[in-house]
């Protein structure tokens, strides 16, 4: 996440994991501030809460999840990736990205005015 180092890190979500799950923990800095978020900090920031992986564990645990996801540091901001695992198929399909955080955003985010 870091663009000077290039430095990995991984995060469990656990439940669905869902595009719009993901979302909505992003969009936390965009209604609050009325930008996504764009570093490193404010990106470590919004997973805080969630349990950390190390790398050695992540490839394990990625064989439990559904969706996967790349979050980009680039000059332009931060930009997503996204991949899915059917039930029964092997390996993953691009689902979405790259694309750019706030577009992700308002592809799977709620619609204004909802509340979950």
């Amino acid at each position: 996440m870091d663009l000077r180092s290039a430095a990995q890190r991984h995060w469990w979500l656990a439940g669905d994991g869902f595009p719009q799950r993901i979302a909505g923990l992003l969009a936390a800095p965009l209604q609050a501030t009325g930008q996504p978020a764009a570093s490193a900090a404010e990106l470590a920031e919004i997973f805080a809460p969630l349990p950390a992986i190390a790398a050695a564990e992540a490839h394990p645990a990625c064989r439990q999840a559904g969706y996967r996801y790349l979050l980009c540091l680039r000059s332009s901001g931060v930009h997503l990736s996204c991949w899915r695992q059917y039930p029964g198929e092997v390996g993953w399909q691009r689902r979405c990205g790259p694309m750019a955080l706030a577009a992700f955003i308002r592809r799977f985010g709620a619609p204004r005015g909802a509340s979950s």
